[in-house]
């Protein structure tokens, strides 16, 4: 009786292996890709939400700045804006940023302070989220 796998029986199960992980690479490469860009999402659409209820809790503007680096939420005080919450920026996800307006301002009513909506694309390798932020402060993800 054998205690043990003959060198055929492990190249078997090693080829095996090999196959498998061969067509696992390319799928988690996709969900890494899906992961990092809904937590970049999700940290932008958390910054928004953060700005826009500061505003209104303390009766002033917020400033919201939206960096590939850094995301800045910054109030209006009696000095002009004075610094209140930073973030990383999607970068720090391996996202990329764009956005049709990188400087968000919202009213002491948590209204958009300005003439448009903003729309924020966030990417990596085939993943793409978009956040569109309207006049009223409602936020939505595509």
């Amino acid at each position: 009786m054998s205690k043990g796998f003959t060198l055929l029986e492990l190249m078997v199960v090693i080829m095996i292996a090999a196959v498998l992980v061969a067509f696992w690479v390319p799928r988690a490469a996709n969900l890494m890709d899906w992961i990092e860009t809904e937590r970049a999402a999700r940290d932008v659409t958390t910054a928004l939400a953060v700005g826009r209820n500061g505003a209104v809790l303390r009766s002033t503007r917020a400033r919201i700045t939206l960096d590939p680096d850094t995301l800045r939420i910054d109030r209006f005080g009696a000095r002009g804006w004075e610094p209140w919450w930073r973030a990383p920026g999607p970068s720090s996800h391996g996202v990329s940023l764009v956005t049709s307006n990188p400087i968000v301002i919202f009213g002491p009513t948590g209204m958009g302070w300005g003439a448009s909506n903003t729309t924020v694309i966030l990417r990596r390798g085939s993943q793409a989220e978009t956040i569109t932020l309207s006049r009223v402060g409602r936020v939505k993800r595509w």
